[in-house]
C-alpha cells in the first residue's frame, strides 16, 4: 500500500511539473506567432517600398494616370468567408497597377522572397491558387481577425510608395500628377489576433520609414 501511495504521488507530480511546462510552451507559441506575424508583414510593407524604390512609374506619354502604378501595399476582408467565431478574415497584397487601372492584377503582383509565389489574391482565403502565397492570408496563418488604421491612411486600406519612398494614399483617385495624396501625418495599423495580443506597424509620412511599435530599432 505504501509503494502504491507513493507511485500515485508521483504520477501526480509529473502530470503537474507536465502541465506547467505544457502552459510555458503555450505561452512561448503564443508570442512567436505574433513576432511572427508582425515581422511577416513589415517585410512586405518594406518590399513595397523597395520595389518602388528602384523603380519610377512616371510615364514617358506623360499619362495624368501614371501615378496610380505606385508599388503599394495593400488589405482587405476576404469575401464571403469567416473564421470559426464568425468574424471576418483578412489577406494582404503587393503589387503596382502598371495598367493605371484602380487594381492591380496577379501578373503586376510582387513575388515572395521566401517562397517564389505571388503575393496575390482575389479576395477568395478559400480558393488560393498554387501560384499564391499562403502567407497573405493572415487570418488563417495567424489568426489576426481585425484591422485598425489611423493617421494617413484612416480612410483607405493601402499604403503607396513613389521612386522616393514617400508614402501615398488614395492614389486611384490620382489623375492629375500633383502629388497630391502623399501622407502628412503617420499611418499606424493595429492588427489584432484572436490570441487577444495585438501589434501595431506604423509607416511614417514622408519618409515612409515602416517599423513595429515598440520595436523600433529592427
Amino acid at each position: 500500500m505504501e509503494k502504491t501511495a507513493f507511485t500515485m504521488i508521483e504520477l501526480i507530480f509529473v502530470i503537474v511539473v507536465l502541465g506547467i511546462l505544457a502552459s510555458l510552451a503555450m505561452g512561448r507559441m503564443d508570442r512567436d506567432l505574433k513576432q511572427e506575424a508582425s515581422e511577416t508583414i513589415l517585410s512586405h510593407i518594406r518590399l513595397a517600398q523597395q520595389l518602388a524604390l528602384r523603380d519610377n512609374k512616371h510615364r514617358k506619354d506623360n499619362n495624368a494616370l501614371w501615378q496610380r502604378a505606385y508599388w503599394r501595399f495593400e488589405y482587405g476582408k476576404c469575401r464571403n468567408t469567416t473564421n470559426d467565431n464568425g468574424t471576418a478574415e483578412y489577406y494582404y497584397r503587393v503589387g503596382s497597377a502598371t495598367t493605371l487601372d484602380t487594381g492591380f492584377n496577379k501578373n503586376e503582383s510582387a513575388i515572395n522572397p521566401m517562397d517564389g509565389k505571388y503575393l496575390y489574391t482575389m479576395n477568395k482565403c478559400d480558393d488560393l491558387q498554387s501560384d499564391e502565397s499562403p502567407t497573405i492570408l493572415i487570418s488563417k496563418k495567424f489568426g489576426i481577425n481585425r484591422i485598425r488604421k489611423y493617421g494617413g491612411c484612416s480612410s483607405v486600406q493601402h499604403i503607396a510608395f513613389d521612386y522616393l519612398g514617400r508614402p501615398h494614399h488614395q492614389i486611384a483617385s490620382y489623375g492629375s500628377a500633383n502629388f497630391s495624396k502623399i501622407m502628412h501625418t503617420d499611418c499606424r495599423l493595429k492588427f489584432e489576433m484572436s490570441t487577444g495580443d495585438s501589434f501595431i506597424i506604423t509607416i511614417e509620412a514622408e519618409t515612409g520609414h515602416a517599423f513595429i511599435v515598440g520595436q523600433e530599432a529592427l
